[in-house]
């Protein structure tokens, strides 16, 4: 598909699916073997030769089960997995895979989060030991075991792919291409999910914005979230979702006139951006991202870690 066509991808058929599970996936085909399921969170099946090789497994067992169903259905064997990064909605699923005898990929610190998922809680609970709210399976999925893939082109089996490097969202987040469609993980929220969450969750303000330079390169966009997008779609996305980053960033950058913690940091963003937390994990995330923003700055020489009063503020350079 050229740039200069159409924003959003075309199917050449889709069907909607559910079979007793939640929620409902749109199932689109690609084309040259490319399958999406859209839902909460993007999935994809790539075919060769009779096989099946997935990308992602969604939240839950629920998104894995359909996915190994609609293989099966369609007279096809899942061969493997390719997970992008170790976020509990994107791999929760993996362990029904794992226990069904599929291979399971991803990049090799991503792959130790995913065996020890018990890190993405601490992750976020600044490294102390979470509390029970965080350990709920939005932030903690079943363990799998992982076979640790690097970027480059990758062989397994018949399927040729070729992984990319997409840090910043996550710490050692990848993407898969195939052909004519590069499958982004979170590497790109585009913007019906900016309205929903004008925070987007970031590990790394610079590698997410260095990676969102590889990713509006891409003919044909598979993104962890929201629509597909292709053409002129995919700049405007990137575009979309870089303004909405460097505004956080400002954001952040104005209101360390005055010395700051990195809690009133988050409010004061949240209020700026029409943002809501409607618990411990919503604030966590959102904190993540202002942190990232801080070393950002701090990088730059436009911010300092002070300690003032026992107090750890913020604070311009």
């Amino acid at each position: 598909m050229s740039s200069n066509e159409t924003s959003e991808i075309t199917p050449k058929s889709h069907v909607q699916f559910n079979r007793g599970y939640t929620p409902v996936m749109e199932v689109r085909d690609l084309g040259d073997g490319v399958h999406v399921f859209l839902g909460p969170v993007n999935l994809g099946a790539i075919v060769v030769e009779g096989k099946a090789l997935f990308v992602d497994a969604g939240l839950d067992d629920g998104p894995a089960r359909k996915l190994y169903r609609w293989a099966e259905e369609n007279h096809l064997s899942p061969h493997a997995a390719v997970l992008t990064h170790a976020h509990a909605d994107h791999f929760g699923g993996a362990f029904l895979w794992a226990n069904r005898g599929l291979s399971l990929y991803a990049s090799p610190l991503e792959g130790a989060m995913m065996e020890h998922p018990i890190l993405e809680p601490i992750f976020l609970f600044a490294g102390a030991t979470p509390p029970q709210e965080l350990r709920a399976k939005f932030t903690l999925a079943k363990p799998c075991r992982i076979q640790p893939i690097e970027p480059g082109p990758l062989e397994l089996g018949p399927f040729t792919v070729e992984v990319i490097s997409l840090p910043g969202h996550a710490p050692a987040q990848i993407g898969v291409r195939f052909n004519h469609v590069l499958f982004c993980a979170d590497a790109l929220f585009p913007e019906e999910v900016l309205r929903k969450h004008p925070i987007p969750f970031c590990h790394d303000f610079d590698g997410a914005l260095e990676s969102l330079k590889v990713v509006e390169g891409a003919e044909n966009l598979v993104p962890g979230h929201g629509p597909l997008l292709s053409g002129d779609g995919v700049r405007r996305a990137c575009n979309a979702f870089r303004d909405q980053l460097q505004k956080i960033r400002d954001i952040v950058h104005r209101e360390l006139h005055l010395p700051r913690t990195g809690e009133e940091l988050v409010v004061r963003v949240a209020e700026k951006l029409g943002a809501n937390f409607f618990g411990l994990a919503d604030f966590c995330l959102a904190q993540t991202t202002i942190h990232a923003v801080l070393t950002s700055l701090s990088r730059e020489g436009l911010a300092q870690a002070v300690v003032e009063g026992n107090r750890l503020l913020w604070r311009r350079r």
